[in-house]
């Protein structure tokens, strides 16, 4: 059973830049002899600004309406028709309200072929060319929860045969009467996508191509700056990736991004997933969950889509509006501690244009939810998420230079109220230990460990967190120390360093 201990270390430091000898006032500096790595940022220099909403996540549409979604391993293989979630529950608003400010994307296979019915006319029932129906109660409710939690909300528009007329062309009125009673309502959506995952063919007609994309996202684009010019219109928000983990898309993202011109989309989105999970026919085990190749998969699939964005729509930000351990409502190690490695060390690696976003899938819902949707207790990489947003402000720093260290990642930003640097510090190695220090007196750190890497708990500084019965959770504090830090095996380290906040201010 893998063990890892709070590894706080209080040690002296040195101050020579050389040997750690005395540097005649009685102070002592920390050199890369003395430890894996210093922590130390380049000039101070912001080299990004992410979105204040940076990390965000989704609610599935399927999870506000009800329907078929995929069913948590103890529940069986596949899918389950699945209750609407309670998005009224008060665990679950003070649960979420610890994320925010955060993106609530509203979307999801689902989307594509549900109904809005903002009178309830349809009685329950999903009209022809639909499966599902979205109530205009549901959908305030959607607003409800939304500002409860600091949230704005990203949208998705139906795609299906339902709202395409017999010559094929795309019908407006669905989405014409959404955002209509969106503005009346007062709910916070912020931004859409055309459709979920375009290129896929799934809620769409038969034999849809780039040309159909094209004509009818010209209707949908009218549509928008008619009834609210506001909304920010992202996208294409497909997967075809450099390596499609699940379906080669029939539609292109450089086909899309091609027809429909550089002024279309106000954020270029994607989805990435470094693997799907075993429902959907993987065998690869959490073996490859903390190695090299495994984390650095999203690398080329980021440079994939920037290169379309520098393309077609430069300066865009970039979104990633569907991300977790693996697609299919991830694997039975999605919710344990060995998914912390990979959740932090994609926020830190996507972390490097202004105005991009993280959005992971799902809240709570199935086995790569943040929450169990059973129970609503919080799994460690809700935990992980609690605290780099309290430790991990939107500016970027560039970190120095430093020799390389076999599993070790260190990502940097500014601390959110812009006091200090903090440095994230990813060991992914399951047996090494690594040290790590800054040139400060003090450093305040937070460490996050887990028991056991398959365990459902995960250790803040060697306490185990939990939340109130309320869902209100216990307040995230530091460990102020002097000295290198201690970094255990397969651990997260966040340490704040207060005298690095030149750029930051």
């Amino acid at each position: 059973m893998f063990v890892a201990a709070a590894g706080l270390v209080v040690g002296c430091s040195s101050s020579d830049g050389s040997d750690g000898s005395d540097g005649g006032d009685g102070s002592t500096t920390t050199t890369a002899a003395d430890v894996d790595r210093v922590l130390a940022v380049d000039d101070g220099t912001v080299v990004a600004v992410v979105d204040p909403r940076y990390q965000s996540y989704n609610v599935e549409m399927v999870e506000v309406t009800g329907g078929e979604f995929w069913k948590p391993y103890d529940s069986g293989p596949g899918k389950v028709v699945r209750a609407p979630i309670d998005l009224s529950s008060e665990r679950l608003r003070n649960l979420a309200k610890a994320l925010g400010p955060a993106y609530i994307r509203v979307s999801g296979t689902w989307a594509n072929s549900t109904y809005f019915d903002a009178d309830g006319t349809a009685g329950g029932e999903a009209p022809e060319g639909f499966v599902g129906v979205l109530t205009g109660d549901q959908w305030a409710g959607v607003g409800d929860f939304a500002e409860a939690v600091d949230g704005e909300i990203v949208g998705s528009f139906a795609s299906s045969d339902g709202v395409h007329g017999a010559d094929g062309a795309w019908n407006d009125d669905q989405a014409r009467e959404f955002l209509e009673f969106t503005l009346d309502h007062e709910i916070p959506l912020v931004a859409a996508e055309f459709y979920n995952e375009p290129g896929f063919n799934i809620g769409v007609p038969a034999g849809y191509d780039a040309a159909a994309f094209g004509r009818d996202f010209k209707i949908f684009k009218k549509t928008v700056d008619d009834v609210m010019p506001n909304l920010k219109i992202v996208g294409p928000g497909s997967g075809d990736d450099v390596t499609p983990i699940i379906l080669d898309p029939a539609i292109k993202s450089a086909d899309i991004l091609e027809i429909v011109g550089p002024e279309a989309f106000d954020t270029l989105s994607f989805h990435f997933y470094p693997k799907v999970s075993e429902r959907c026919g993987s065998e690869e085990g959490p073996e490859a969950a903390l190695t090299k190749e495994y984390l650095e998969r999203i690398e080329a699939d980021q440079g994939f889509y920037k290169e379309l964005r520098d393309q077609y729509t430069p300066g865009a930000p970039m979104w990633m509006t569907e991300t977790a351990q693996a697609a299919c409502g991830g694997d039975r190690w999605a919710a344990k501690y060995i998914d912390v490695i990979r959740y932090i060390d994609t926020l830190g690696r996507m972390a490097d244009g202004d105005g991009d976003a993280v959005f992971h899938n799902t809240l709570a819902a199935s086995d790569y939810g943040l929450i169990d949707e059973a129970n609503l207790e919080p799994r460690p990489n809700y935990w992980a998420a609690v605290v780099w947003q309290q430790v991990m402000g939107n500016k970027v720093v560039a970190t120095k230079d430093a020799s390389s260290v076999a599993d070790l990642a260190i990502y940097a930003h500014c601390t959110p109220n812009a006091a200090g640097v903090t440095y994230a510090v990813v060991n992914s190695s399951r047996t090494e230990e690594r040290t790590v220090a800054t040139s400060a007196e003090e450093t305040t750190v937070f460490q996050l460990t887990g028991k056991a890497l398959d365990g459902e708990t995960i250790n803040l500084n060697g306490e185990v967190l939990t939340a109130n019965d309320d869902g209100t959770i216990p307040k995230i504090e530091g460990v102020t120390q002097a000295g290198p830090v201690t970094v255990p095996p397969a651990s997260v380290t966040f340490v704040v360093d207060p005298t690095e906040a030149t750029a930051c201010t």
